[in-house]
């Protein structure tokens, strides 16, 4: 087997077990929900939920009528698992361009 097949076929399997290790840490997976669903709102949970760490959206403000920036609302909460595809894509689309260069013609 040539040197550039063997990498090709490394590469596959590092590209397909990148998602499987993170998939221990992922949240937000529900049985009655459809897979597009689950594709968009499952994720690795960075932050904890605290009542206190979440702003209070009940208190009628003054301020209310126009947009402010506040940084609790900007915080990301989790990362989402769909973005562990991307690196699985690119190294088997990788691979397979090495497995097809290693072939002789």
């Amino acid at each position: 087997m040539d040197n550039g097949k063997k990498k090709g076929i490394a590469l596959i399997i590092i590209g397909i077990c990148f998602p499987l290790f993170a998939l221990p840490f992922v949240s937000g997976f529900d049985i009655n929900k459809g897979f597009m669903d689950n594709f968009y709102n499952t994720g690795i949970r960075i932050t904890k939920n605290n009542a206190n760490s979440t702003p209070d959206t009940n208190k009628p403000s003054v301020e209310a009528s126009k947009p402010s920036l506040n940084p609790l609302k900007m915080r990301i909460d989790k990362i989402p698992f769909r973005f562990f595809f991307v690196p699985t894509i690119f190294l088997i689309y990788v691979a397979i361009v090495m497995i097809d260069r290693a072939r002789k013609h």
